[in-house]
């Protein structure tokens, strides 16, 4: 079947890693030494990258010397997370696997494209079971804006599964920035109000559907299969 479906990860397919967060600026205060960075504002759909980097700007700290630490700070990142997963639960949002389930069954392919650093991205779905649902991404480790994240999500799948029409390409969110990024390249987009964002907020960024959350699986595959 020629479509596919690409899910954002936090606040869409599962909730509980507050913690990210906290390994995040655990790493800028070792790498960078920012002692208790000002939070970024408006970070919901944010890169890893792009958090990182404006946190770095709003201490007034240069562009060669954030670039100097990147690599550095995302690696630790990721073990201070990892350490933090071993003692801390996720929770799959109501619906998640079922739904996956049953794309899997009809054989239609899923992708991430996730604000998450690769290697974040890969434990949480490995924690709660999901990890085998996905082959391919675009992850926040190298990209700035939530549209790259989009780009490198197509990218893949066309090298993983060949060309897939546009129009047959689901994007599944829970921010303004999904639905945005999604639009960007002409995919349809499924706003869920499993976040911080209303439903309303999700139709003013665009979203061709909106919905409560993924646990009406009849109505999740209707609109993929029917559309």
């Amino acid at each position: 079947m020629n479509k596919l479906v690409l899910f954002d990860i936090d606040k869409t397919l599962l909730v509980g890693s507050t913690f990210h967060y906290t390994a995040l600026k655990d790493a800028l205060s070792e790498v960078y030494g920012i002692k208790n960075p000002k939070a970024v504002k408006k970070m919901q759909g944010m890169t890893d990258l792009k958090i990182i980097c404006e946190t770095l700007s709003q201490e007034n700290m240069d562009l060669q010397t954030i670039k100097a630490g990147l690599d550095e700070c995302m690696e630790l990142m990721y073990l201070k997370f990892r350490d933090a997963l071993q003692k801390n639960d996720l929770k799959v949002l109501d619906g998640v696997k079922i739904l996956l389930e049953n794309l899997q069954r009809l054989e239609i392919p899923m992708g991430l494209v996730t604000g998450n650093i690769e290697a974040i991205a890969w434990l949480k779905l490995e924690k709660v079971g999901l990890k085998k649902y996905f082959k391919f991404g675009g992850f926040g480790d190298k990209i700035i804006k939530r549209s790259g994240l989009v780009k490198n999500a197509l990218d893949a799948s066309a090298n993983n599964l060949g060309i897939v029409k546009l129009e047959n390409i689901f994007l599944v969110g829970d921010t303004p920035r999904d639905i945005i990024g999604g639009q960007k390249f002409g995919v349809r987009t499924i706003g869920v109000v499993t976040g911080d964002f209303s439903k309303e907020e999700l139709i003013l960024a665009g979203a061709e559907f909106v919905l409560e959350d993924l646990n009406d699986t009849k109505n999740v595959l209707d609109i993929i299969l029917k559309c």
